[in-house]
């Protein structure tokens, strides 16, 4: 089980050096996401990793990292909890995903290598037609100069096995990109996300969670 905790940012803001001592002191793992488009496009999030049910995960570990770090001074903005595309109870077939709560999720993260003369905008135009988008990690800078792009794909309303022909289509898309090369893919679904409507302007989001004790699959 996975929690990527987000707290409120603005681009304009100074670096959230503060929330990543904050994480660092406390174990748990921190990240500045950065938007390549959208109207919050600065996401700093802090990670907290485990083993349990969903809502015992979401009701305690979760819930007591939000007032730790209200504690601190941090305003968290949403909580995102996500586990393995092949978990008990997260949906084989199309069928099996229209019976669970509408905002549950296939995501995918692709990351990728960009030459200097990587065509990036058709790069975010590939993405795009797939319902993906690009992003990448403001506080990385690799050694040999060169760039990473995170691209990530939603698939709502879907079960394993379309998610995995989305997926597909998408790598056979971003092969196509000029100067771009995956490095990495990761695959996961997403059990709860609080706020979908802070990626506004990044991917559609799908409909916010109505009822709270729909959020674990099985």
């Amino acid at each position: 089980m996975e929690t990527h905790v987000t707290v409120a940012h603005d681009a304009g803001d100074d670096p959230p050096d503060r929330l990543a001592r904050w994480a660092a002191a406390r174990g748990h793992g921190f990240t500045h996401i950065a938007l390549a488009r959208g109207r919050h496009r600065s996401q700093p999030m802090v990670t907290l990793r485990g083993r349990a049910r969903a809502d015992t995960w979401i009701a305690g570990p979760v819930a007591r990292m939000v007032e730790d770090l209200a504690r601190g001074g941090f305003d968290a903005v949403r909580t995102k909890t996500e586990t393995s595309p092949w978990a008990t109870g997260v949906p084989g077939t199309d069928e099996e995903a229209r019976r669970l709560a509408p905002h549950l999720h296939f995501e995918h993260h692709v990351k990728m290598l960009l030459d200097p003369g990587a065509d990036r905008r058709a790069l975010a135009d590939r993405a795009v037609g797939h319902a993906a988008h690009l992003s990448w990690n403001a506080r990385r800078t690799r050694p040999d100069g060169l760039h990473e792009r995170f691209v990530t794909q939603r698939c709502h309303g879907a079960g394993r096995t379309t998610a995995e022909r989305r997926l597909d289509a998408l790598l056979t898309a971003l092969a196509a990109v000029p100067g771009a090369t995956v490095l990495e893919i990761e695959r996961e679904y997403v059990l709860q996300d609080t706020h979908l409507g802070l990626d506004a302007g990044w991917i559609a989001a799908g409909p916010e969670p109505t009822d709270p004790s729909r959020t674990d699959p099985s």
